[in-house]
């Protein structure tokens, strides 16, 4: 079993590329994003964000290691909470129907969780390392979903983080996984943002992933209660994050750079470098985004979509001011220059003026630090998600009225889930 862990940082295209892994006979892709462990022991760790420290850890043997802490699995069953603001997903997918964060339309699934923690224990046993320790998680996982219809051979294992190129020690995984890859997906700073600035808003507005009255861009646009700057500066430490792995790494080995925009363009000719690189055979498959053998729609933050949607490439414009793509253009304009001329895949980002990125002298000095580097990357990422505090206007009244609207269109679907468990979709900010 290879590994093909795909890590980014938050709405870069990740999941859209997990999903064209989906279905090919020889792999089994998570649903959803699965984390390394969280290294608590390099700071206190009180709040999820793009640059929380995952680690791999390197054990020698594992007596006396608490598995289920180590990967945050629950002993138990998780009960599924069915309150206004308080629905949360499982990442371990404990439940019926349990695909929350898709658009997944007639898709019918089921967890045994049972199974999963029975086949979990018999699997680890044998277990003398920390990918043992995966190889039993993945195996039972799939086999406990839907009856292992969605495994394939599972010659191959994808999953993806939108925290992942966070990852404190990337040469390790490399070396603990053998015959592993890690593919970054680097997306243009617009598209990111707009994305980051969509769901600010939605969760300004009380509005949720399925909604019902769908939110206008107007609102988007006009959304001014967010760090700008902090948006810029997330996006452009990330890329000289990894502009510095590949310098370390190498861009010929199984460290691999692939950027949103050529995958949505050149759909085709991305995935076949690819499976070039990783030694996925190809399949016709791959140009198909799937969820459990499904079309996959899209995820919730966009709306329902049709497999490959490259119109996401240019709809910052219609979320983003002339003031802010200017403000980001002028913070952004060399590093997007260089990227929007790298049409193939992989891409290589070690010829990239130094002057361009950010912080490099400072993350090139500190960067194989786990302790410093991370804590650097908390400070600087750790905002992002954060409302500013403004005086109130216009929008705060219709967010008040329209966060009420949304509230009780969704009473419904509330009820469903708590009288017919399986058959409502969880909905979550």
């Amino acid at each position: 079993m290879k590994t093909i862990f795909i890590g980014t940082i938050n709405r870069s295209g990740g999941s859209l590329l997990a999903r064209l892994f989906d279905s090919h006979p020889d792999i089994a892709s998570y649903p959803m994003e699965l984390n390394f462990p969280i290294n608590h022991e390099l700071y206190r760790i009180f709040e999820s964000y793009a640059g929380i420290p995952m680690t791999i850890p390197l054990l020698n043997g594992t007596e006396g290691v608490d598995v289920y802490s180590l990967l945050e699995l629950p002993r138990e069953k998780p009960e599924v909470v069915v309150k206004w603001g308080k629905e949360a997903s499982y990442a371990l997918g404990a439940r019926k129907n349990y695909l929350e964060k898709v658009y997944y339309g007639a898709v019918k699934t089921d967890f045994n969780f049972d199974k999963f923690i029975v086949l979990f224990e018999e699997l680890r046993k044998d277990a003398r390392t920390f990918a043992d320790i995966m190889a039993a998680r993945h195996k039972a996982y799939f086999s406990a979903w839907d009856g292992g219809r969605h495994a394939g051979s599972m010659k191959f294992v994808v999953w993806n983080a939108s925290a992942g190129i966070y990852l404190t020690n990337v040469a390790d995984y490399l070396r603990t996984f053998e015959g592993s890859s890690f593919i970054n997906v680097t997306r243009d700073v617009m598209g990111h943002i707009a994305s980051e600035k969509t769901r600010l808003t939605r969760r300004y507005y009380g509005s949720r992933r399925f909604p019902k009255v769908r939110m206008p861009n107007f609102f988007v646009k006009s959304f001014r209660h967010y760090d700008l700057d902090a948006q810029i500066r997330g996006w452009m430490v990330s890329v000289t994050r990894v502009a510095l792995l590949q310098e370390r790494i190498g861009t010929q080995g199984r460290f691999l750079v692939c950027r949103y925009e050529n995958i949505v363009n050149d759909t085709a000719g991305t995935m076949t470098a690819l499976c070039e690189r990783t030694g996925v055979p190809y399949h016709p498959i791959l140009l198909k985004p799937t969820i459990a053998g499904h079309p996959w729609a899209g995820n919730s933050h966009q709306g329902k979509q049709d497999g490959v949607n490259r119109g996401l490439a240019e709809y910052y414009r219609e979320v983003l001011t002339s003031d802010e793509i200017s403000s980001i253009e002028k913070a952004t304009g060399p590093v997007r220059e260089y990227l929007n001329e790298c049409r193939q895949t992989p891409a290589d980002l070690t010829s990239m003026p130094r002057k361009y990125l950010y912080d490099y002298d400072y993350q090139n000095r500190y960067i194989d630090d786990e302790e410093k580097i991370s804590l650097y990357y908390a400070l600087v990422t750790g905002g992002r998600r954060r409302v500013m505090v403004k005086a109130p206007d216009i929008t705060a009244v219709a967010a008040y009225f329209y966060s009420k609207i949304i509230r009780l269109v969704h009473i419904p679907r509330l009820l469903k889930l708590k009288l017919f468990p399986g058959l409502g979709r969880q909905n979550y900010t």
